[in-house]
């Protein structure tokens, strides 16, 4: 047992991709790209017939560390039958390319981790 301690408190399994996450919220260039992701993904996931307005920036955003993000953010929806009102969505999100930017608009480079919020709409 204390060869796998000593492993386990060791970096081997130490992912130092470059990306360090924060505890504090931030805009940077690269949580507005995973907020216009996760944007996209809210729209692909609602019913076509369910008018959605998307917002033009998020409630907050999070780097978690070795490109992975969490986005929240407040879309107004507004349903064929009924009055319009607000929503507020939490995407978690990761850029698989990690340090080669030149993808970061292609939405094949970017997984949706998770998605809440905007279940049943």
């Amino acid at each position: 047992m204390p060869l796998v301690e000593k492993i386990a408190a060791s970096d081997l399994f130490l992912v130092d991709s470059g990306d360090d996450g924060s505890r504090i919220a931030s805009v940077t260039p690269m949580t507005n790209h995973a907020f216009i992701q996760c944007n996209k993904e809210v729209r692909n996931e609602i019913d076509s017939d369910t008018e959605v307005i998307l917002p033009s920036e998020p409630l907050q955003s999070w780097s978690l560390g070795n490109y992975k993000y969490l986005i929240t953010a407040e879309i107004e929806i507004t349903p064929e039958s009924g009055s319009s009102f607000f929503k507020k969505y939490a995407c978690q999100i990761q850029y698989d390319e990690g340090a080669d930017l030149e993808g970061v608009m292609d939405p094949d480079n970017w997984s949706v981790n998770g998605l809440s919020g905007i279940s049943g709409l």
